[in-house]
């Protein structure tokens, strides 16, 4: 549709060596743009085989990721450090987008019903396990690591944070 609103976005989290797109950083995107890149495969679920599993949509990761990352709408920044990836944050961030008038009342509720697929999930290492669980017609339980993963993602860090301090280190905050 050439007349759709746009909106300035900028959407990236930090996933395994840097694999998420940076289709959507820092640009004026429609909210067909957005819809499209946030349902699109990310590409990055993979059976024990080695086979590429469709389905791993990009807005998960943005969700359940370990690193960090920031969601951008206008002048309206959300970010977040190590172990701190939430679907709260993306569901608020989307809501900013539905009340600008960029997304149609489809979009929103068809996002936020991958909201709440992706919280079954959790944890983006177990993307595959679900994907593949799902195919197969198995139920799905959230796994221990979903429950845990930011933890100890946060213990990890401060781990290696209070390490480089002892080497003498300075962290300017």
């Amino acid at each position: 549709m050439p007349n759709e609103k746009k909106v300035f976005v900028s959407i990236y989290c930090k996933i395994f060596t840097d694999s998420f797109s940076g289709e959507l950083v820092n640009r004026m995107a429609t909210g067909t743009d957005i819809f499209n890149f946030l349902i699109e495969d990310a590409g990055m679920s993979f059976d024990k085989e080695g086979h590429l599993i469709p389905g791993d949509c990009n807005l998960w990761y943005l969700g359940c990721n370990e690193k960090f990352g920031c969601l951008r709408v206008k002048d309206r920044i959300m970010e977040w450090d190590f172990g701190e990836s939430s679907f709260e944050r993306v569901e608020s961030f989307l809501s900013l987008i539905y009340l600008e008038g960029v997304f149609t009342d489809e979009q929103y509720q068809i996002l936020l019903e991958k909201i709440n697929e992706g919280r079954q999930v959790d944890n983006m290492y177990d993307v595959s396990k679900y994907l593949v669980a799902k195919r197969e017609g198995e139920p799905w339980v959230k796994t221990e690591e979903a429950l845990r993963f930011r933890d100890d993602m946060k213990r990890f860090v401060a781990k290696v944070k209070e390490h480089l301090k002892n080497e003498d280190f300075i962290f300017l905050d």
